[in-house]
């Protein structure tokens, strides 16, 4: 799926509801080393504590043949559960071997009323969002940031958070973000 579908999340929602251990890789940093102290820390988790481990492994694309036939045999005998992310399509940029014992799934682009929504939901929550700023944004602006956002909902949150960190405090207390401010973080071009 495209940057910011939530690919990444989606793993660490799999890994939580099975009670797994969540491990990473980045393809675009790793090696066999590294795969390899993975599936080691697998095996010691399953052999003492019988814990299943996701091994998520982010623009697996970017693996080589070598180093995506290093998962086969871990990924066989149960060791790992594989999990790898990619925006590219995987039938032309995996390996035969590797697609053949996984199921893709693919993600779509967010539409705007899906970041429509995460914009207020931001807006509102207080423990992990912008809400304990109350924070204000008018329905046309918030509009104009989903389109800026084309899609992508980490991009979409970056502008917003900049956007209500350039905000001033009104008469009430709340930060209400202007249409300049909005203008400004879309043309200024901040991703």
């Amino acid at each position: 799926g495209p940057p910011g579908t939530g690919k990444t999340t989606l793993a660490r929602l799999l890994a939580h509801t099975a009670g797994a251990e969540f491990v990473t890789l980045s393809a675009v940093l790793a090696g066999v080393k590294d795969i390899r102290a993975a599936v080691d820390q697998a095996r010691t988790l399953r052999e003492a504590y019988g814990r299943l481990t996701i091994l998520f492994v982010d623009e697996v694309h970017r693996f080589n043949k070598a180093q995506q036939d290093a998962f086969l045999p871990h990924i066989e005998d149960g060791t790992i559960l594989f999990v790898g992310a990619t925006t590219e399509n995987p039938s032309f940029e995996l390996n035969n071997a590797l697609l053949s014992r996984a199921r893709t799934y693919v993600l779509k682009r967010l539409e705007d009323p899906d970041l429509l929504g995460l914009i207020e939901h931001a807006l509102t929550d207080e423990g992990r969002g912008l809400g304990a700023r109350h924070p204000h944004l008018e329905d046309d602006l918030r509009q104009r940031l989903a389109q800026a956002a084309d899609g992508d909902a980490r991009r979409l949150l970056n502008l917003l958070e900049i956007a209500a960190d350039l905000a001033e405090p009104d008469e009430q207390g709340r930060e209400v973000i202007p249409e300049t401010v909005i203008n400004e973080v879309i043309v200024g071009g901040v991703r």
